[in-house]
């Protein structure tokens, strides 16, 4: 099986008909269908039923099974899990943010992914937005984040540091119960890279302890979405191993590799239609 998968897909660029919708919908579990119809936009029902057939397409790649073989689950606390199958043979983990859907999937070790939009949250001035996620960073870290000369740049930062806590927290498998006090970053020099690009070397600290068999991979998949990977490895790997790109690939790609799990249904159109595209 392939080692480790990072894939990207922009949802702006996909605009499904009828019968693509259908067919794509068709392609994942009949409770992950319920729950992606409960997003209120378009948008984010897309991206949400991407980041599900992300999944699948990549445990068909990976370990070479049919789509309807796979039966995913989550964890008690939401992680998406692949059941009938151990960690030691494959993990995997999705984020969705902005116009991008992101899967990172690792053989036997630890992997989580976020990706965030490079935007100031609606209604709020910079500094009140840096005051509602005071309790979130350490004080070095608010440093690092400030540091930038312009206020584009220092929400950039800040969004780093949230993906990098974030993609921490996803491959733990704890959720935000775990404090996001308790993690320090130190974050390497030659950031940001390229669009396209990855770096590595920022290190963790928990609880004032460097977590050493931790490695993080930092990307920009464009000007306008970051994205960090978590990967845990065991205390005898070589953790200098150079970080992996992530690759931009379709939703045709993803729908090339699964056939459908049930008949399709009309109303998933319809609903999908009557929504509107995002907020105003």
């Amino acid at each position: 099986m392939e080692a480790q998968l990072r894939w990207a897909v922009n949802c702006t660029t996909w605009i499904p008909c009828k019968q693509e919708w259908l067919y794509a919908v068709a392609c994942i579990q009949q409770e992950e269908i319920e729950r992606i119809k409960r997003f209120v936009f378009r948008r984010d029902t897309k991206l949400a039923l991407v980041g599900r057939l992300l999944i699948r397409a990549a445990v068909t790649l990976c370990l070479g099974i049919k789509n309807g073989e796979i039966r995913l689950g989550r964890t008690a606390k939401g992680k998406p899990i692949l059941e009938g199958h151990s960690s030691s043979e494959i993990n995997f983990n999705i984020s969705h943010q902005g116009n991008f859907a992101v899967l990172a999937m690792e053989k036997s070790r630890a992997v989580g992914v976020d990706v965030m939009e490079l935007t100031r949250p609606r209604g709020q001035t910079l500094p009140e937005f840096f005051h509602t996620m005071r309790r979130q960073f350490t004080a070095a870290e608010w440093e690092n984040i400030k540091a930038p000369a312009t206020q584009q740049q220092q929400l950039a930062m800040f969004y780093r540091f949230w993906c990098l806590k974030e993609s921490f927290i996803k491959a733990e498998g704890s959720g935000l119960a775990y404090g996001l006090q308790r993690l320090e970053f130190v974050p390497q020099d030659g950031w940001p890279p390229k669009c396209g690009g990855v770096c590595g070397g920022s290190k963790l600290w928990i609880d004032k302890s460097l977590a050493s068999q931790w490695v993080f991979e930092e990307s920009l998949i464009d000007e306008e979405h970051c994205i960090a990977v978590a990967v845990g490895r065991s205390s005898c790997e070589d953790t200098r191993q150079l970080p992996a790109k992530f690759t931009e690939v379709t939703v045709q790609d993803l729908l090339s590799q699964l056939s459908p799990l049930q008949q399709e249904e009309e109303s998933c159109w319809e609903v999908f239609n009557t929504k509107e595209e995002s907020p105003s």
